[in-house]
């Protein structure tokens, strides 16, 4: 297998970081546990998960990006070398 390949599994494995955030994020609005929480607490709390799933989003958008660039690069010297 290639290294290229690995590379992509683990930063797509990486990025669902993202969907735990969400979840956890849920998990203050939908558990009964979390029932009478004061709803200002319950925004803030939210708010900063919110915020850290975008900016993991964010960040996973980039390297991505980054990513595909290597592997064209990858796949072009690649192809170069086999009509070498």
């Amino acid at each position: 297998m290639s290294a290229i390949f690995d590379l992509e599994q683990e930063l797509l494995d990486c990025w669902k970081v993202t969907d735990d955030i969400e979840l956890v994020t849920k998990h203050f609005v939908d558990d009964p546990e979390w029932e009478g929480m004061d709803p200002k607490i319950q925004d803030a709390i939210m708010n900063k998960y919110f915020a850290i799933q975008e900016l993991y989003e964010l960040k996973f958008n980039k390297v991505w990006n980054t990513f595909e660039t290597v592997a064209k690069e990858y796949h072009t010297a690649k192809k170069g070398n086999l009509h070498e």
